[in-house]
């Protein structure tokens, strides 16, 4: 039994359809059987009774033992305790668990989230996630980033640009002042003319750019 979830359940769904002395009642029998892992347990409700829980009469006197058994019999009547019998030492009855109920509301599948309509430029978590995608690599000439020395810049320089993961990568900052507003496959020309990127770099960058604008380099969302 998780008693973590149980609690939750519990409170959330179970509790709501019970008064006081059934939830006293309730917890009482789950603790003596279904949380140390038993499916059943005998409880002499009679003496059990004066250490559930205080009456709402007497000020400090336990419920009745008339009510007591009342209180079972609408556990019962309500599926969450099964009375199995009467033996010498008290009442054998057996537990149901909220999520054996029935009472639970069905699991929702998460929403799907569309990734076109994100903004990775503005949203600091997004942003991180583009600087993943990346392998902490500038995208232009391929140096090592991390989280202090990079900057998240357009491909298409606003405003004709969007904050689609389609149109910003992360870039070392000499890259992101010297692109200005150069085309990305211009600047990858100039760094390649000035030997910052060798010819097979070069080829790589262009195909890297060719499939971020296409929509294949998606980041990875969390979760």
């Amino acid at each position: 039994m998780d008693a973590v979830a149980f609690l939750k359940d519990f409170h959330d769904h179970l509790a709501p359809r019970l008064d006081t002395y059934e939830q006293a009642i309730y917890l009482y029998v789950i603790r003596h059987s279904r949380l140390i892992g038993d499916g059943e347990v005998v409880i002499g409700f009679k003496s059990a009774r004066k250490k559930l829980a205080l009456g709402i009469g007497k000020a400090g006197s336990p419920m009745s033992e008339h009510v007591c058994y009342e209180k079972l019999r609408s556990l019962e009547q309500k599926g969450c305790l099964k009375i199995l019998g009467s033996e010498r030492t008290g009442t054998r009855v057996h537990a149901v668990l909220p999520e054996e109920l029935g009472i639970l509301p069905p699991d929702t599948p998460p929403l799907a989230i569309d990734l076109e309509l994100l903004d990775f430029f503005n949203v600091p978590e997004n942003r991180l996630l583009i600087l993943d995608r990346e392998a902490h690599r500038c995208f232009y000439c391929m140096c090592a980033l991390n989280g202090d020395n990079h900057v998240v810049e357009h491909v298409i320089s606003r405003p004709e640009g969007s904050n689609s993961y389609r149109n910003v990568v992360a870039s070392c900052r000499r890259c992101n002042n010297r692109k200005g507003e150069s085309s990305a496959k211009d600047f990858l020309r100039t760094l390649y003319r000035e030997s910052f990127l060798d010819a097979d770099d070069f080829e790589n960058r262009v195909s890297r750019l060719e499939r971020l604008q296409v929509g294949e380099l998606r980041p990875e969302l969390a979760g």
